[in-house]
């Protein structure tokens, strides 16, 4: 499991996808945790983002900014 930063971006970069606004903290089953780009909290644990289909903005639940999973390189084990 890692520690990752999410990508901060602004209001007028949402464009047409899904704002998930994560609360309190959003608990996975398996994954990384991930923080707000713009404060640093912890918004995200134990999940992997790379497995949604759907272009999702997360919202920071403490200081409201919104933010994109980040680009995270995955290696081929099957190779």
């Amino acid at each position: 499991m890692a520690e990752l930063m999410l990508t901060p971006i602004t209001e007028n970069e949402i464009g047409a996808r899904n704002v998930f606004n994560t609360g309190v903290s959003t608990v996975g089953k398996g994954g990384h945790d991930y923080f707000c780009g713009h404060c640093g909290r912890k918004m995200i644990h134990n999940m992997d983002l790379s497995k949604l289909e759907t272009p999702v903005v997360y919202q920071c639940g403490g200081c409201g900014s919104y933010n994109l999973a980040p680009e995270i390189e995955t290696t081929d084990e099957t190779a």
